[in-house]
């Protein structure tokens, strides 16, 4: 079964760090921007926070419904700043964040039963 998503763009946003404990902290800055303003915004669908599983990533994932909706937050949003120096500042930060612009293509569900 194949189903599609409401989302029309997503923003992958991937931040290289020094280990586990730096991760975390990344990882919890990024879900106090979700949690705290984004999810407020017009557009936004949803988030999430990965981490790899060897310590050294955190890959965050966003669900606009539109590449317009999210650029709107992105240009006008002026806690993102705040929040950039405040993870740019943490000793750990090895590279990023880095943002890679998609389109989701197509989703594949898990079969129940068929």
């Amino acid at each position: 079964m194949t189903t599609r998503t409401e989302a029309g763009f997503t923003a992958v946003v991937t931040t290289r760090v020094d280990g586990p404990e730096t991760q975390r902290t990344v990882a919890d800055l990024f879900l106090k921007g979700a949690e705290g303003w984004v999810r407020h915004r017009t557009g936004f669908i949803s988030a999430t926070v990965h981490l790899s599983t060897d310590g050294t990533r955190v890959v965050l994932t966003a669900d606009w419904k539109d590449e317009a909706s999210y650029d709107e937050f992105f240009e006008t949003d002026t806690d993102r700043a705040a929040l950039g120096r405040e993870m740019q500042a943490l000793p750990g930060l090895v590279s990023g964040p880095e943002l890679t612009r998609c389109t989701p293509y197509r989703t594949i569900v898990a079969a129940t039963g068929e």
